[in-house]
């Protein structure tokens, strides 16, 4: 994986969003041209989105963008990468309640930090280089700061464990 490469994608993605009303739609997870890109939200705005809103903008934005950079990471492993990739049985229940249970637990710390990075150093700079600081911006949410420890995380994602 070249992970200049995945930013760049990922960067290129997160300007197509505000791009004018005439966009060309966005194949959904089954290549149907279905979905439209819906422009992020500003700083802080994430919260105080209707439920709707949301999910609209999940699938015509979040789940194209985040499908690219998990199929451009590894092909086969995501390329069936839907709404349940992320949300798992809250896509089917339409809760869509995250942190998702069904993810991977992650135990959090610097040792567990350091196990993963022996065990899977390519995920673990994917996750952190990629994953989290891209959708942290696509949610209009801080991104993770080591200093105070807040911001979007692994957690915002995956349950601890």
């Amino acid at each position: 994986m070249d992970v200049a490469r995945v930013a760049c994608v990922a960067i290129l993605m997160l300007c197509s969003c505000g791009c004018s009303p005439n966009r060309a739609a966005i194949p959904d997870a089954q290549g149907a041209a279905s979905r439209t890109p819906v422009p992020p939200p500003n700083f802080g705005e994430w919260a105080n989105w209707s439920h709707e809103k949301k999910l609209e903008f999940m699938r015509g934005t979040v789940e194209a963008t985040e499908k690219a950079l998990f199929v451009e990471y590894d092909p086969k492993r995501y390329a069936n990468f839907t709404c349940t990739t992320c949300h798992g049985s809250g896509a089917l229940n339409g809760k869509f309640k995250m942190p998702n249970p069904d993810l991977p637990k992650w135990p959090g710390g610097a040792d567990a930090f350091r196990e993963l990075k022996q065990r899977d150093p390519k995920m673990l700079e994917f996750m952190q280089l990629v994953i989290v600081p891209v959708t942290a911006r696509l949610l209009g949410v801080k991104e993770f700061d080591m200093a105070s420890h807040t911001g979007f995380s692994c957690f915002q994602c995956h349950t601890r464990g």
